[in-house]
């Protein structure tokens, strides 16, 4: 089960990917539409790969220091743990904690216009869900209010009402969901009481298959696709934060510890940037964390910039040459209106 807030103090910190001392988010329930079919892997949708950019094909990369800039655009309240999804030049930004509610929101936002506008609703407010552009939809798996949900929600890219298309083989939350563009996997997280350690693949959000298990089921994981694999990044264990750089090899569907952070990290998000692996904010030992790192190939954690603010359960997605994070919660556990984009260049240094 999930809870709208986290427990446990927040400070500055470092990066990458999971939950931490905090307690536990939500989701719940859905009209009843047809039950999920599961199916071996099938063929991906070719249209698919018209809305969503495909994922790099080479190895987490060489990018040496991140400039992270303040813009002056906001959002129009606070919010934290929202999907965020490219499309064309603009950013769709679906559910979340909005002022600390579950919320059904769709917002678009124009970083370079410097605006942000409703543009849709959700069927169900959601959180601590995840998202990916296939088909020419924007789709929200999971998350939930006071319970993990099964509820896959579609919503047109330009905007508009969402509807219910699917559900995911069981109750999900607090997971992450990678995309190449054709295929959107959805990693670990929770549900009835444990983490999860299988990887699911969908091409439509309807049928999904199981690729993969990971070495350690967690939730509030980092997980981003590069180089053919999916790396994920910390996250949280039996309510203990772990350390683990794991790698799921998609082509094999197997599953390796890589590495290790040098400290427990969850809540942190991550995204690819110039072929590179950066993991962003998150918690630690119950401490807010400002850190960008960089995962090489070799599951090696390196610092490249720091946030403006430290933050946790930041939303990003990346448009062309720079990537935008969006919300989050900051030390002290409030939500965040900020947007700051991120760009190869000189490391920004600690707030």
């Amino acid at each position: 089960m999930l809870a709208t807030g986290r427990a446990g103090s927040r400070v500055v910190g470092v990066v990458v990917g999971l939950l931490a001392a905090a307690a536990l988010a939500a989701c719940g329930g859905g009209p009843a539409v047809t039950p999920t079919t599961m199916a071996p892997a099938g063929t991906p949708d070719p249209s698919a790969a018209a809305t969503t950019p495909a994922a790099p094909t080479p190895g987490p990369g060489p990018v040496t220091g991140i400039t992270a800039t303040t813009l002056a655009v906001r959002l129009p309240a606070p919010a934290s743990r929202v999907v965020a999804l490219p499309v064309g030049h603009r950013l769709l930004l679906l559910g979340g904690l909005v002022a600390g509610t579950t919320s059904a929101q769709v917002l678009t936002l124009d970083p370079a216009g410097g605006t942000v506008a409703a543009s849709g609703r959700l069927p169900h407010a959601t959180h601590d869900a995840g998202g990916a552009v296939l088909g020419g939809a924007a789709l929200v798996l999971g998350g939930g209010v006071q319970a993990s949900a099964d509820w896959v929600q579609s919503v047109p890219v330009a905007g508009g009402a969402g509807t219910v298309v699917g559900r995911l083989p069981q109750p999900r939350s607090d997971h992450v969901v990678a995309s190449d563009g054709t295929t959107a996997y959805v990693v670990g997280g929770y549900a009835t009481g444990a983490e999860l350690t299988d990887v699911l693949a969908t091409t439509d959000g309807v049928t999904f298959h199981v690729v993969a298990h990971l070495v350690t089921g967690v939730r509030y994981a980092a997980a981003a696709l590069v180089g053919g694999a999916l790396w994920v990044v910390g996250g949280e264990h039996g309510g203990t934060q772990v350390d683990t750089v794991q790698r799921v090899d998609l082509a094999t569907g197997a599953a390796a510890v890589v590495g290790h952070l040098p400290a427990p990290l969850s809540h942190a998000t991550a995204t690819v940037l110039d072929g590179t692996l950066l993991v962003v904010g998150g918690l630690s030992r119950g401490a807010h964390l400002d850190a960008i790192e960089r995962i090489d190939a070799t599951g090696a954690p390196a610092l490249v910039g720091h946030l403006p603010a430290a933050a946790s359960d930041v939303a990003v997605a990346v448009l062309g040459d720079a990537a935008y994070a969006v919300g989050g919660e900051g030390g002290t556990g409030h939500p965040l209106a900020t947007v700051v984009r991120l760009t190869s260049g000189p490391a920004s240094p600690a707030p």
